[in-house]
């Protein structure tokens, strides 16, 4: 059995892989275009998980479309739909992160993001994760999860050279640093996508 991920952003596609690996998982994660499938579905959906049902829901059709040797029918795919979530800027950019500012740099979402925040002294936010694990329209799987910090004061302040996306900007009080400074063993075990991913290697052990 293969395990698809709805996503062409390898990024996502590592850090899952190392999570189900963590979990004694051996099973191989596929991305679309090991198919030969370009995959960039209108993500419509008003929140997280719609999202991520909408991206699961499109890669299996266009799998069984494509007919490639690599999928059989019955194989999960998994959908994860993630973003920051400020409190300060009524849960912005959410939905919207990865398209926040347009087509900038990750660099430039930060200085935005930050220069939007201001001085504002509530600086509470957190990463969400949906995460979907699909077989039919009518039997899939969600997990949610969050990773709780604050955003830096500012752009000086933005640290660590792991991860990406936001990640330098999203300090970790317990931890005294920011996601981008965790090691990958650290993030996978605090971080929103390393929770819900654990929740579904969980479901996906019982279920197969």
């Amino acid at each position: 059995m293969n395990i698809w991920l709805a996503s062409g952003n390898f990024n996502k596609k590592a850090e899952l892989a190392a999570i189900f690996e963590s979990c004694g998982l051996s099973h191989k994660l596929l991305v679309p275009k090991d198919a030969g499938i370009e995959f960039d579905p209108d993500e419509t959906g008003g929140s997280f998980f719609e999202n991520a049902l909408i991206k699961a829901g499109e890669l299996c059709r266009l799998l069984e479309e494509a007919g490639s040797p690599l999928y059989s029918a019955g194989d999960p795919v998994i959908a994860d739909d993630s973003g920051l979530c400020v409190d300060a800027l009524d849960g912005r950019p959410g939905i919207l992160s990865a398209r926040y500012g347009g087509k900038i740099s990750a660099h430039e979402r930060n200085v935005l993001l930050l220069d939007e925040l201001g001085d504002a002294s509530i600086r509470r936010a957190r990463f969400v994760c949906a995460m979907v694990l699909f077989y039919a329209n009518d039997r899939f799987f969600l997990a949610q999860e969050t990773l709780e910090g604050e955003i830096v004061k500012s752009i000086k302040d933005a640290a660590g050279s792991k991860g990406f996306g936001y990640d330098p900007v999203l300090y970790i009080p317990a931890s005294e640093r920011t996601v981008a400074q965790l090691s990958e063993e650290e993030k996978n075990h605090i971080s929103h996508r390393g929770k819900a991913g654990k929740i579904i290697a969980k479901v996906l052990t019982e279920i197969n």
